[in-house]
């Protein structure tokens, strides 16, 4: 992977100029516990969230606000890899989740469908 675990990943809004996730703040921040299967064939990656965050967002079709310290980043285009910047889909889950894809786990709420994600120290 382009990331490595143990390594600092920063999430910033999306389409929104304030996103309501990010509740006033411009980013968060987060180590990369590990990879675990995608939606697809690329892996997605599970942080670990410097402090707890609060959100709203769906749960398999019903809306819920969710607090959790991890968060599971999914590349958003077809074709695209993990580098050091790049866009994603923000899952907010309230426990660490299992190692399996999104349809074959306990899901958490898809909170931002255009995040950017960036490595600090490689940008």
């Amino acid at each position: 992977m382009a990331i490595d675990v143990g390594g600092r990943v920063s999430i910033l809004g999306g389409y929104d100029f304030e996103p309501a996730w990010l509740a006033g703040r411009v980013s968060v921040a987060g180590t990369v516990l590990t990879w675990i299967p995608g939606q697809n064939e690329t892996p997605a990656c599970v942080l670990r969230l410097d402090e707890p965050l609060t959100a709203e967002g769906d749960v398999r079709g019903k809306r819920a606000v969710l607090t959790g310290s991890h968060v599971v980043l999914e590349l958003r285009y077809v074709d695209q890899l993990w580098g050091d910047t790049g866009t994603v889909h923000v899952e907010l889950c309230s426990v660490e989740p299992a190692n399996a894809s999104w349809q074959e786990r306990e899901v958490g709420a898809w909170i931002e469908s255009h995040a950017t994600y960036e490595c600090p120290e490689r940008v």
